[in-house]
């Protein structure tokens, strides 16, 4: 198995300073744990100790910290983007957004894997001009729904 960067490390600092202000005292007796070094010690990765993956999202609530999901998005080549809660009008514009975002991240999909060996075939450039299409009427998309929902409150 390959050495991967350690999100253990990354749950580590963000116990250690929650930007919830809960100390990692407190986060250990709200995890769970009875004991603080035993949390410490799976955070930490030392021998005989694991952190289970069931404790990453309860470790994020209580801190209110995205920066393991940052950390896991970056490891995977891509961003973590945290959405609002919505509705209505605005839940419409959301995923409108969402769609264009998702599109675009295609057309960059296709893109890089065009690229990778230093030149485009025909198909290739085929494939980014639907991928480029869809992008924009992805785009197009959330632009009407801003309107529609700027005519609304007008």
């Amino acid at each position: 198995m390959t050495n991967h960067p350690s999100l253990s490390a990354v749950l580590h600092a963000v116990v250690k300073k929650a930007p919830s202000g809960l100390t990692a005292e407190t986060l250990c007796n709200l995890l769970g744990y009875k004991k603080y070094n035993t949390m410490m010690s799976e955070l930490s990765d030392q021998p005989g100790h694991k952190l289970g993956a069931n404790m990453v999202l309860p470790i994020m609530d209580l801190a209110e910290s995205d920066e393991p999901m940052h950390f896991l998005a970056r490891q995977r080549g891509g961003v973590f983007i945290k959405l609002p809660e919505a509705s209505g009008a605005e839940g419409a514009v959301q995923i409108a957004a969402l769609g264009a975002v998702k599109e675009f991240g295609e057309l960059m999909g296709e893109v890089g894997s065009g690229l990778s060996d230093g030149s485009l075939s025909r198909e290739e450039c085929d494939s980014i001009e639907r991928a480029g299409h869809e992008a924009v009427t992805s785009t197009m998309a959330l632009l009407k729904q801003v309107a529609e929902m700027r005519r609304g409150k007008s």
